[in-house]
């Protein structure tokens, strides 16, 4: 199983991975324990929602940068050829 919001995906602490196990008692809640199925590395729930969170956070926080960024850049100015010659 993925977590994932839009194209932002969990990953391992671990390993990086993608996918997840999901635990064989069938559990809901924000302590359950998820394990990578490339390392068998374990999780929580919490915090997998968590770094999804924090990317996101991250990516909003890059791309509002980006826009002040450009805001404050001078504007090109392209010189009008002369009625007046």
């Amino acid at each position: 199983m993925e977590f994932r919001v839009g194209q932002i995906h969990a990953k391992c602490p671990a390993c990086g991975g993608k996918d997840f196990r999901q635990p064989e008692t069938d559990f809901s809640g924000p302590q359950v324990n998820y394990a990578c199925t490339r390392c068998r590395a374990v999780s929580t729930y919490s915090k997998l929602v968590a770094q999804i969170g924090k990317e996101t956070m991250r990516l909003r926080k890059e791309k509002s940068e980006q826009a002040a960024e450009k805001r404050t850049q001078p504007a090109i100015r392209i010189p009008q050829p002369s009625r007046f010659r």
